[in-house]
């Protein structure tokens, strides 16, 4: 089994290399001990050995397994790693843990990459996004003080004040002896949102995701973008067919696409089938880089899909005309993760999409272990 990483797992792994959770290379379950390091799989069956590779696909790591835990969220996984190659440089290399810089004395550490202060030595937070890290590595050097810059780990088991607790233990083993935690001021860090509509072709997500953009972008004060499902195939990915490798990396290419609208305090809207659920964790896991990710199932039967068949896709997929099509000769993975469920219930496109926006505004993140 091969596991691509995302940018906050090759920060864990980075940290773990760095002995920031102690002198063993090992991820342990998650438990009420927030300082270890974590890794969740989306695969509810774990192999003896997990092969790491980057984001460009090369293999850095190994790890034996030794246990797991499945639930809801996914797969942990514990067990021992092994380097097989040193992956590519961070960004600001020479300011991160593996340049074996000395230890501070005392330095802040600024949550949302906060440095108006113009005192005192400074740990940045690198959370995948270069150009906000560069733009907040460029305003400290205006100063002549210390910077140093910590790796945000996925830590999926943890959120809040407890994700921010993590990060200010990793900050005083890494960086300093004492650590004062200062949070962003002005918009708050992470106000960029990814809403995510999976469902059946002709369950009416597009629509939907239609009515739901007019309506936020009536009630929010963020810009608010829709990636159609439809028109991102005719644009962004072009040439690409129906195997299951090529939806994938449609869905990967809009996921990219939204965490990076999401990245700009941004709202964006996107109504790809997103079948299989390891799609939508790895869209979930993009996003959550930067801000919110809501994930919609427009339940709508099969029947009634096939039933409107406006395109005539399921009369030619029955008839063998279309192969690989979801729910007909290829599986559609109801997500067990959504945050709401609309149109099992006949419910009209405005009702769908306003109770979708009850849940986008008014609702809360929920992280389970």
């Amino acid at each position: 089994m091969q596991l691509r990483l995302t940018r906050p797992q090759l920060n864990e792994l980075e940290l773990l290399r760095a002995g920031a959770y102690g002198a063993d290379m090992r991820y342990q379950l998650p438990t009420r001990d927030a300082n270890v390091a974590t890794l969740r799989v989306t695969d509810i069956a774990v192999p003896p050995s997990i092969e790491l590779l980057d984001t460009e696909a090369t293999p850095i790591a190994r790890v034996d397994v030794r246990e797991s835990r499945t639930t809801a969220a996914g797969t942990w996984v514990a067990g021992d790693v092994t380097m097989l190659r040193e992956p590519a440089a961070a960004p600001f290399a020479e300011h991160r843990p593996s340049a074996g810089l000395p230890l501070l004395d005392h330095a802040t550490l600024a949550l949302g990459n906060d440095v108006r202060d113009p005192d005192g030595d400074a740990v940045l937070v690198d959370a995948g996004d270069v150009e906000s890290l560069s733009r907040a590595v460029a305003a400290a050097s205006r100063s002549p003080r210390e910077i140093r810059v910590l790796p945000r780990p996925a830590a999926a088991h943890l959120s809040g004040d407890d994700a921010d607790a993590l990060l200010t233990h990793l900050a005083e083993v890494l960086f300093a002896s004492s650590v004062t935690t200062r949070r962003a001021t002005g918009r708050a860090r992470g106000s960029g949102m990814v809403i995510l509509l999976t469902g059946l072709s002709g369950s009416g997500k597009s629509t939907i995701a239609r009515q739901l953009t007019r309506r936020l972008r009536a009630e929010s004060h963020q810009r608010v973008t829709l990636l159609d499902g439809d028109e991102v195939r005719a644009m962004l990915s072009s040439g690409l067919g129906f195997s299951r490798a090529d939806r994938e990396l449609n869905v990967r290419r809009i996921g990219w696409v939204a965490a990076q609208l999401a990245a700009h305090g941004g709202i964006a809207v996107c109504a790809p089938i997103a079948p299989y659920a390891s799609m939508r964790a790895e869209m979930r896991a993009m996003a959550e880089e930067h801000g919110r990710f809501v994930l919609v199932h427009v339940a709508t039967p099969l029947e009634v899909c096939e039933a409107r068949d406006r395109k005539g896709l399921y009369a030619k997929a029955r008839a063998g005309e279309i192969k690989e099509f979801t729910g007909i000769s290829d599986p559609y993975e109801t997500p067990a993760d959504a945050d709401i469920a609309v149109g099992a219930d006949d419910e009209s496109i405005e009702e769908a999409a306003e109770a979708v926006l009850r849940a986008v505004l008014h609702a809360e993140p929920t992280y389970m272990i």
